[in-house]
């Protein structure tokens, strides 16, 4: 019996390690949060060097606007030692003159509230276009 149980204790701990990955829908929503983020920064960025009338410009435009219509996780990869995973994974966004289609890798870091996207800037491998999406 004893010999039954090792086994057992080894499968659960590796069982519960790869449960704590994230799921497409988690990854859709922390990059989603990502996105929005990086938009309120810019628009207070030209609010505060262009003045509020830039900005509401931009959003009387629509500029600010997106809507996430894809997201295809691809492939996710634990970091050593650490809490978070590098995944990779395709998107397609819809903005106000046409669509934005991607794949993308990112970092995605377990966070209070759930999960955190940041995207990995590497300059060998720039986001290609999906056709496929």
């Amino acid at each position: 019996m004893r010999v039954l149980i090792i086994p057992l204790m080894v499968m659960g701990t590796v069982v519960g390690e790869l449960s704590n990955e994230p799921s497409e829908a988690q990854m859709r929503g922390a990059f989603e949060q990502s996105l929005a983020l990086q938009v309120r920064n810019a628009i207070e960025f030209v609010a505060e060097s262009g003045g509020p009338q830039a900005a509401q410009e931009i959003q009387q435009n629509g500029t600010d606007r997106f809507e996430l219509r894809k997201f295809e996780k691809h492939a996710c990869a634990r970091m050593a030692k650490e809490r978070n995973y590098m995944c990779d994974f395709a998107v397609a966004i819809e903005v106000v003159n046409g669509s934005l289609q991607h794949t993308l890798s990112g970092r995605f870091v377990v966070g209070s509230g759930g999960f955190v996207f940041t995207q990995e800037e590497t300059e060998s491998s720039p986001s290609t276009p999906i056709s496929s999406l």
